[in-house]
């Protein structure tokens, strides 16, 4: 079970019966033995006053939870930032990174800036002069979440979630390209 706020009303503010994911995570350990998940942004949550709060939130889901899946990054160092902030802290739940194929530049940028994720300079040299060119940048955003999930993948990480944005192509790409396809 993830227990995660969701995306806010078009309207903006909040809707839902929690305003923390902890009280969701009690309401779902009383109704049935589920494994839970929990949502961790590595760069901290965009609602976070500052980042040794957003960690000090962050360490108490961790530890009633089972397992945390990052909102997406676009540098590893802010996960393995993030990992080793939680353990000085005492947690040792796994957290699994995501990455995220680009395949629209405008929606990556948008989702980036929700998220409270920097959309760094070099993407944007990247992204910037190919962003009408569908399948360029399709490619490029294929390319650019291998060499990420490489990296994360060279250092021990306990898992991969992969965006998928209801499209699988870059997905089953990012797949073959990391020597997973067959296993």
């Amino acid at each position: 079970m993830l227990a995660l706020a969701g995306d806010p009303p078009n309207e903006g503010g909040t809707a839902g019966d929690f305003r923390y994911a902890l009280e969701l995570i009690e309401l779902v350990r009383a109704v049935g033995d589920f494994s839970v998940g929990v949502a961790a942004f590595p760069e901290v949550h965009p609602q976070s006053p500052d980042r040794a709060t957003d960690r000090r939130w962050l360490a108490d889901k961790l530890r009633a939870a089972d397992f945390g899946i990052t909102q997406f990054f676009w540098s590893a160092d802010h996960y393995f930032r993030m990992v080793d902030e939680l353990a000085a802290l005492g947690v040792e739940t796994p957290v699994i990174p995501s990455v995220f194929p680009v395949i629209n530049v405008a929606t990556a940028k948008r989702f980036s800036s929700v998220n409270g994720a920097e959309f760094p300079a070099w993407l944007a040299e990247r992204f910037d002069p190919v962003e009408d060119d569908a399948e360029e940048v399709r490619r490029i955003g294929v390319d650019v979440a291998t060499t990420l999930a490489q990296e994360l993948l060279a250092q021990d990480v306990p898992g991969l979630h992969v965006y998928t944005m209801n499209r699988s192509a870059s997905a089953r790409e990012i797949y073959a390209n990391l020597g997973l396809a067959g296993k």
